[in-house]
């Protein structure tokens, strides 16, 4: 035990020993000895106990602490002693002295040989789960871990509280609404943070004591550790183990980028949540969020850049989040796996504003940015799905090299299709329509350009005149071409079916690289 920590705990006891010799003690006490005048060899890991009347020598020259009872002596001859004096007069005997010592270095000795246990679980990369199943059979009692947004990240296998308010919850989750009102009728998260220290209080919800202490990271508080007294009274050495676990409990969530890139954003970990385990109690998180006083409306969307649309971008992710959510105030964000995404709110039919898309844009552009965008949809369990659409469309956008900046999924799931189709059989090549793979041998032997100009007139079907201006050509000349695109495709291009077919092939076309 550390000489500070030592004192530290004498004090609580009512001990208020005079302190002579070395004032800068830096010993850390493993065991107590009765002082041996005979044997005057000392170890700094050693408390040696004695007498006034069998004091060691103000010129020994070891570091180690003393303490002593007894009638007063002249202590200023022991004030460049390298050792440290504690004198606690006549009123204790050297029995009360030699038991407290031992009481208070028993202590720190079952500390000790706990979190040896405890580092070794946490080295061994099992995860939070397994750290705090190791503390629960150390301490004894349950232990629970949650986030300040009220969800469980791990609750101690083993032993269950006889309570039906706690087996509720481990079912759920989440801290129930009931737990979270008694939480702030108890001002629990102040007296946590006024304290910097495991908080003892009795909850009115299951009838038995609790500690309770905050988890932080980088100095921001990202949840808090509870453990309840149900199987074993809490001994007086617990709180100050607990804290130490704590600060592991810490170390093992700082593994996880969840956190120590989101710390401190409120709701990050819910998205997180949806990503990771899209079949969770939906209800439970929608219930979540309104205790937090966020809005959920009717309708979402997921806008994502992946470390593929980021590549050629100088800046942090961190700086582009900061930003993004002044354009997109309200909405849910986080950094997972390296991938900026934003759950967007909306209401139903409502859509991205003109204002949303053209300062995204603009952003995205001028920092050499890609961002997919998802369809929408209204089932909070199907976040992680439409998140794939996102990053499906931006991976698409860059392998059809789009300069667009915005990858819309409603723009590429044919691609996406043509993608999935491809796994099954290589020859995707062999789905072009035969007519639109005449043109496209044709050009190649005759240097004619008829499927750019096909391409032109299916963008704008129907207006001759547009379709000449944007490939520069007079209209009798579009109209001579045309004329000979049709004979080639062995198709008028009167029907709808002709115009969606001739799309497909071009578009198996432009996902092949052909074009």
């Amino acid at each position: 035990m550390e000489y500070q920590i030592f004192m530290s705990k004498l004090k609580e006891k009512g001990y208020q020993p005079q302190i002579f010799g070395h004032s800068d003690n830096v010993c850390d006490m493993i065991n107590v000895r009765i002082f041996d005048p005979m044997r005057p060899h000392f170890e700094s890991s050693s408390l040696y106990l004695t007498s006034t009347n069998t004091m060691p020598a103000a010129n020994t020259n070891a570091e180690f602490t003393l303490m002593c009872f007894g009638e007063r002596l002249d202590f200023s001859v022991y004030e460049q002693s390298c050792f440290t004096i504690l004198y606690f007069g006549t009123s204790f005997s050297q029995a009360a002295l030699f038991n407290t010592a031992m009481e208070l270095l028993t202590e720190i000795q079952q500390i000790t040989a706990g979190m040896h246990l405890l580092l070794n679980a946490s080295f061994s990369g099992k995860g939070l789960q397994y750290l705090v199943d190791t503390a629960s059979r150390i301490f004894g009692n349950p232990i629970y871990v949650v986030d300040l947004q009220n969800k469980y990240l791990a609750i101690s296998a083993g032993i269950v509280p006889d309570n039906d308010f706690f087996r509720e919850e481990s079912k759920s989750g989440y801290i129930s609404k009931q737990g979270i009102a008694s939480i702030r009728a108890n001002h629990l998260d102040e007296m946590v943070r006024k304290y910097n220290h495991p908080y003892y209080y009795t909850s009115e919800l299951v009838h038995t004591g609790m500690l309770v202490d905050a988890i932080h990271i980088q100095n921001i508080e990202v949840g808090h550790v509870m453990m309840l007294e149900s199987e074993h009274p809490f001994e007086d050495y617990v709180p100050d183990f607990f804290h130490r676990f704590c600060k592991l409990v810490s170390l093992e969530l700082q593994k996880d980028p969840a956190y120590t890139r989101n710390k401190g954003v409120m709701y990050s970990y819910f998205l997180v949540d949806l990503l990771r385990n899209p079949q969770n109690n939906i209800e439970n998180f929608k219930e979540r969020l309104e205790v937090l006083g966020y809005n959920l409306k009717s309708s979402f969307y997921i806008i994502a850049i992946p470390p593929s649309a980021q590549s050629s971008s100088h800046l942090q992710l961190e700086v582009i989040l900061e930003h993004l959510k002044r354009i997109f105030s309200g909405s849910i964000y986080v950094i997972y796996e390296d991938t900026i995404v934003f759950l967007i709110n909306k209401d139903l039919y409502q859509g991205f504003s003109e204002y949303e898309l053209t300062q995204l844009k603009d952003y995205l552009s001028a920092n050499n940015l890609k961002a997919g965008i998802s369809n929408f949809y209204q089932n909070l369990e199907d976040t992680s799905r439409f998140y794939q659409q996102a990053i499906d469309a931006i991976n698409l956008g860059l392998k059809l090299n789009t300069s667009n900046p915005l990858c819309y999924y409603s723009d590429y799931y044919v691609y996406k299709m043509l993608e999935i189709f491809e796994k099954e059989d290589t020859e995707i090549r062999f789905l072009i329509h035969p007519g639109l793979m005449n043109l496209y041998l044709y050009d190649q032997e005759k240097g004619t350009d008829f499927l750019n100009t096909l391409q032109e007139y299916l963008k704008n079907p129907g207006q001759s005149s547009l379709v000449a201006k944007n490939l520069h050509v007079h209209k009798n000349t579009l109209l001579y071409r045309m004329g000979k695109i049709k004979e080639l495709i062995g198709s008028d291009l009167t029907q709808g079916d002709d115009y969606m077919n001739m799309n497909l092939s071009l578009m198996i076309m432009k996902y092949l690289n052909m074009l």
